[in-house]
């Protein structure tokens, strides 16, 4: 169905690409990288970037390029072996990723005309995660906490249900690292995922992993959310069809319920060959077998203070507001400049006690964060800035919703001093720190000594080029003469994604020094021209 070696113009045609733009725009609010340089040009150059993605597919001269990919800190931290006391070495780490605009348009696209595809091939009765929010919803999915309040409902239920007596809690290792792209195609291709689309994804999946093998997804985007989680659906039917257990799943977190330790014997060797099939293997570490009726008791108190919070925010946003920030992390927008205009009056008495309970959950202290944080943000509630100084260097995986969170509150001394303090800690990742400058660009104006250490990482070579794309931004708009002409003594050396964050930053500069940066970059690239024509639009509509 292909014409010449471009894709067939009819496959084109049917893409919603604006429906593509708005779901990206929703995406990028919780995107592991901070890159408004990027993120403007779906913004305000939206249609441009749709012409050069359909003029390309149809010629067949569209090629995918590479992601951006940063080592971003998980939860968990390396113990140390140490008999006289329990501590903890550093964070383990996961790839977070984005793709730059063409590669993410057309990525979102083939993830959209995939929705249907796997929304009908899969088992809602055992799969919880990602559910499809109602479309054409700019949001992609129902929010997070209502498909995991789905999941802890229907486990409750198998518990409850006579003659279960056990579940055997399965969960796979490096899940995202080791997904089979072929496998995934061939599912897919297998439900009715039309041939043509089929090969440009595998094309696409194919070069994200650099060509190297066929293995492994990106993460952080809602196509890779949509993707990962269809690619257990044939254990879901497996679990169903040939072993006859009830199963719940969330993503790759698998519940099967048992009457017998006798029985998972037979499930369990049934099931590993079946996973490693699919290039799938059980994480040792965390899968284990517990009596059925511990999934009735487990934090019971903390659930009823979450399904509380969960309501009271229900009943005061809507829909779309619930559905399309997974637990409402807010945007950023480095042009809010900390101001009130975006706060909302909310009532939050149950979140505040949801978060006070915060020490008596040892384990759960990031879900009740990631959930209390944005809402406190949303209402410009200071109400846990203290608890936030106190935890940002004990738990590098928070950098970004802690961030996000004290950005509000810059006119607070203390808070924008220990923001800046954190640029300069050697042990600081730049995944944390590029969130950190995320945060004081809201500010009205520079910080003491920020503009310097801004320009030091830019310079450093030995720094992530996302954390100098971010420190490039921080000093063009709050630099004086002298750093703008520094940066533009630089922009030649660097990585064109950094290059791309100077040429940004120059709309706040001087008029002159504005015309001079676009003369000079504006068509360095088809990126640079994008951006140039957001920036054009930008000025227009301001």
């Amino acid at each position: 169905m292909a014409t010449g070696k471009g894709l067939d113009p009819s496959f084109v045609k049917s893409i919603d690409w604006p429906l593509a733009l708005k779901r990206i725009s929703q995406d990028v609010r919780t995107d592991f990288i901070h890159a408004p340089h990027i993120s403007i040009i779906y913004a305000q150059a939206g249609d441009s970037l749709v012409d050069q993605v359909t003029r390309e597919l149809k010629a067949g001269t569209y090629r995918s390029g590479e992601p951006v990919t940063v080592e971003v800190p998980k939860t968990f931290r390396i113990p140390v072996v140490d008999g006289t006391k329990r501590i903890f070495g550093p964070n383990y780490s996961r790839p977070g990723s984005i793709l730059l605009p063409s590669d993410r348009l057309f990525y979102q696209a083939l993830a959209d005309k995939a929705a249907p595809v796997i929304d009908n091939a899969t088992d809602h009765e055992r799969s919880f995660s990602h559910q499809l929010a109602d479309p054409p919803s700019p949001a992609m999915f129902h929010s997070s906490r209502a498909c995991w309040n789905e999941l802890q409902n229907a486990n409750k239920a198998h518990a409850r249900t006579k003659g279960v007596k056990y579940a055997l809690r399965v969960d796979i290792a490096n899940y995202f690292g080791s997904l089979n792209q072929h496998k995934l195609i061939n599912v897919l291709s297998d439900r009715g995922y039309p041939g043509p689309l089929a090969s440009k994804l595998e094309e696409m999946l194919l070069g994200y992993t650099g060509e190297r093998n066929s293995r492994g997804i990106l993460q952080g985007m809602y196509p890779s959310d949509l993707f990962g989680n269809f690619y257990l659906a044939p254990v879901d039917q497996f679990l169903k069809d040939d072993l006859g257990v009830p199963s719940t799943r969330y993503v790759d977190d698998l519940y099967i319920f048992l009457d017998s330790i006798e029985s998972s014997v037979s499930v369990v060797r049934k099931l590993i060959p079946m996973l490693r099939s699919y290039d799938l293997i059980l994480n040792e570490a965390k899968s284990k077998i517990l009596p059925a009726k511990t999934l009735l008791t487990e934090e019971p108190d903390l659930e009823e203070l979450f399904d509380d919070a969960f309501e009271e925010a229900k009943d005061q946003l809507t829909d779309e507001e619930m559905q399309s920030e997974y637990g409402f992390q807010a945007e950023w927008d480095d042009d809010d400049e900390g101001d009130d205009e975006n706060r909302e009056a909310l009532e939050l008495a149950a979140t505040q006690a949801l978060f006070d309970s915060i020490d008596d959950y040892p384990g759960n202290e990031e879900n009740i964060e990631r959930f209390c944080l944005p809402l406190f943000a949303r209402a410009g509630s200071d109400y846990a800035v203290d608890h936030v100084l106190e935890a940002f260097s004990e738990r590098p995986s928070m950098a970004q919703i802690y961030a996000a969170y004290l950005a509000g509150f810059l006119a607070n001394t203390e808070v924008k001093k220990f923001l800046a303090s954190i640029l300069k800690v050697e042990t600081t990742m730049d995944w944390q720190r590029m969130w950190v400058l995320a945060a004081l660009m809201q500010a009205g104006g520079p910080v003491n000594g920020a503009v310097k250490n801004s320009l030091a990482l830019l310079e450093s070579g030995e720094r992530h080029h996302t954390l100098r794309a971010s420190a490039a931004i921080y000093a063009g708009r709050f630099g004086d003469h002298a750093a703008r002409i520094k940066l533009t003594r630089l922009y030649s050396g660097l990585p064109t994604y950094v290059q791309l964050a100077i040429y940004y930053s120059s709309r706040n500069w001087p008029a002159a020094e504005r015309k001079t940066a676009k003369n000079s970059w504006g068509d360095h690239s088809p990126l640079h021209v994008l951006l140039t024509t957001a920036l054009a639009a930008k000025v227009k509509k301001s």
